[in-house]
């Protein structure tokens, strides 16, 4: 926002890449003015930034103002990632599946309500991010397709991972426990067709911290439960456990 303006040795130390190893652009209030404007402030913003971090971005986080083509400024510049959240970004499947595949060192994983990434993309993520071991899903009323957590199953190196207001099944979800025997932590809210069962509590035993739906709750009003200020607090969660 102007640092390096104050003189010339600020100037060259907001230069340094190490500076810029983690990006976090999604409180972006700061900024005023007509939607399209501030996403293009924004996203020129996030650009410097990855120019700056010269191959070493670690972290990006950005919400509604990401585009597609700034998924793909990352991708094409920042081999190093290990951390993504994505928060209500109207990015296409096939920008994601784009960059997805040219990080191969991602470690943490969050999509909330990024209403087009769904279908193949966590197949394609589960089969290009091996490291992957902490995921947070939090899907929306806009889409009632399954195919959102196919693929799950199949990233074995998983530890955390948190699903919110998605369509899974219980058969989708015993699958993935059983694809992913690492995994440490599990929560599951607000995904309307699970069903809490002595069954899957035994199947889930051996996982330490296990969050599941109430045997009983509405299909469509939202249950507030702490853990879901992780949705606040992110991947600061998980680094400090």
């Amino acid at each position: 926002m102007g640092a390096g303006l104050v003189c010339h040795s600020w100037l060259e130390a907001a230069k340094v890449p190490n500076l810029w190893r983690y990006i976090d652009m999604e409180h972006h209030e700061v900024l005023r003015g007509k939607k399209k404007k501030k996403r293009d402030v924004l996203c020129a913003m996030a650009k410097t930034a990855v120019d700056r971090s010269d191959g070493q971005l670690e972290v990006f986080a950005g919400s509604e103002f990401v585009t597609d083509e700034l998924l793909m400024y990352i991708a094409e510049r920042s081999p190093s990632l290990k951390s993504l959240s994505l928060d209500y970004c109207n990015v296409s499947n096939e920008a994601f599946t784009d960059l997805i595949i040219k990080l191969p060192l991602l470690e943490e994983l969050l999509i909330s309500l990024c209403p087009f990434v769904d279908g193949d993309a966590y197949e394609v993520t589960s089969k290009a991010c091996a490291r992957l071991k902490r995921l947070l899903l939090r899907q929306g009323p806009y889409g009632g397709d399954r195919d959102g957590v196919l693929g799950i199953e199949m990233m074995h190196e998983l530890r955390y991972l948190t699903l919110v207001g998605s369509d899974i099944t219980t058969e989708e979800l015993v699958a993935i426990v059983d694809g992913c025997p690492h995994m440490e932590r599990l929560c599951v809210r607000n995904c309307r067709n699970i069903v809490v069962d002595g069954a899957l509590r035994a199947k889930c035993s051996r996982i330490k911290t296990l969050i599941l739906p109430p045997l009983q709750h509405s299909l469509y009003r939202h249950h507030f439960h702490p853990d879901d200020g992780l949705f606040t607090d992110k991947f600061d969660d998980w680094r400090s456990a």
